[in-house]
C-alpha cells in the first residue's frame, strides 16, 4: 500500500542515535513539548503509579519522569529494536519491550493507570485511525503529545527526518478528533498548544 511506504523506514538505528543526541541536548532546556506533558501528568488524577510509554523511542521519558515523578514505574515499547537496544543501554531502570501499538489490548489497557502516546500519531499516515483504535482500549488515562490539528479534512504529508528517512506529519480534523473522544467516553481535561498539542484524556471527571 503506497500510503504506508515509509512506515518500517524508522526501524533504523542511524535515526536513533541521531535521535538520542538531539535528546541529550533538551534535557538541558525542554522543549515545549515535554513541559506540556510533565503539565498533562501532574494533572492525572488519582497521581497514576504506572505509566505505558508507547513508541518510547530511545527512552528519554523514562528520564523525565525519574527526575520529576521518582514513584512512577515506567514501561516503554517502541516497534524499532534498534530503539529499545538504545534506551536499555541508555538509561538504568525502566522496562523496556519490542513492541507496536497495534498489538495492545484492552488487557494492557487493565495494566496501566496511565499511556503516553508522544509523536505516535504524528508520524503515522493513518493518525485518526491509530487514535481510534487507542481509545477503543479502553485506558484509564491517556496523553497524546505532539498532536497537529487542521480545520479541513485530515491528511498526512511526507518529510524528511533527522535527514535520514522519510515520515509523516499527521494532521487531524479537530472536530473529528473530538467527537471520537466524546464517542468512547473520555473528557478532555487538557489541551496545550493548538499547532502542536498536548491531549490529556482521561475517562474520571475528578477536577
Amino acid at each position: 500500500m503506497k500510503l504506508k511506504s515509509h512506515i518500517n523506514e524508522w526501524k533504523n538505528k542511524e535515526v536513533f542515535e541521531s535521535q538520542l543526541e538531539l535528546n541529550e541536548k533538551e534535557l538541558d532546556s525542554y522543549p515545549i513539548h515535554w513541559n506540556q506533558f510533565l503539565y498533562a501528568l501532574d494533572r492525572v488524577t488519582p497521581a497514576p503509579k504506572n505509566i505505558l510509554d508507547m513508541g518510547c523511542g530511545v527512552g528519554v521519558y523514562y528520564e523525565l519522569c525519574k527526575r520529576h515523578h521518582p514513584e512512577l514505574k515506567y514501561s516503554g515499547i517502541d516497534y524499532s529494536s534498534d530503539a529499545i537496544q538504545i534506551a536499555r543501554r541508555k538509561w538504568e531502570g525502566g522496562s523496556w519491550k519490542v513492541k507496536s501499538y497495534e498489538n495492545l489490548t484492552s488487557e494492557d489497557a487493565k495494566n496501566y493507570d496511565l499511556l503516553h502516546a508522544g509523536a505516535l500519531l504524528d508520524v503515522l499516515p493513518n493518525g485518526d485511525e491509530a487514535f481510534s483504535f487507542l481509545l477503543s482500549l479502553g485506558f484509564k488515562n491517556i496523553i497524546f503529545g505532539r498532536v497537529k490539528l487542521t480545520h479541513e479534512s485530515s491528511y498526512s504529508e511526507v518529510y524528511k527526518a533527522y535527514d535520514k528517512i522519510n515520515t509523516y506529519a499527521y494532521y487531524h480534523n479537530a472536530g473529528n478528533l473530538l467527537k471520537l473522544i466524546s464517542k468512547f467516553e473520555y473528557y478532555l481535561k487538557f489541551m496545550g498548544e493548538i499547532k502542536s498539542c498536548t491531549l490529556l484524556l482521561t475517562k474520571n471527571q475528578l477536577p
